[in-house]
This record gives C-alpha cells, structure tokens and sequence, in this order.
C-alpha cells in the first residue's frame, strides 16, 4: 500500500491543485490489480482541466492519467470514482 497522500507540488502550476480522493485495487489492461491511490487535479490554465490520476505503485512518484476532461468537473469524476465505476464508463451511460 502506497502512503498517501503525496506531495504533488511538482506537478502543480500556480493556481492548480490536487484532491486525493483515496486508495483502491485497481486492476491494469492485463487484468492485474494492485493498489493504488488516485487524486482529482484542477489545473487552471488554458481553460481549465480537470484530471483523474493514478499514483502508480514504486520506488518514486509517478502519476498516471486515467481520465481528462475540460473545465472544472471535480464532481462528476469524484462520483464515478466513488461508484467504484471508471468516469468514461460513467459519462457513456448518462
């Protein structure tokens, strides 16, 4: 299990920040899980995005994008994130 959570100032412009939004399995294209912890990222510049990512289990820090959208959607991918559902999934259903 990772410790979480991070320091992710790195990766942050001024004006950005980063939620961590907690740990689970998270199973990879190959059907492996392990676990992982995941943070919502509000990045400010050039209109706004908002990014999903997975801290990747290791020695160093490295994130992974699971998911991107534009603007601020914190909530709808903090809900698909706690539906236990991946947010394109969730979006595609709606």
């Amino acid at each position: 299990m990772l410790n979480a959570p991070h320091d992710l100032s790195p990766c942050l412009a001024p004006g950005d920040f980063a939620i961590h939004l907690g740990g689970r399995e998270w199973a990879d294209r190959t059907g492996r899980t392990a676990w992982a912890e995941f943070y919502l990222v509000l990045h400010a510049g050039d209109g706004g995005w908002t990014h999903l990512c997975r801290a990747a289990p290791g020695a160093r820090l490295e994130l992974v994008l699971v998911e991107a959208r534009p603007g601020d959607a914190r909530d709808a991918l903090r809900e698909a994130f706690f539906a236990g559902v991946s947010p394109a999934a969730a979006a595609r259903s709606r």
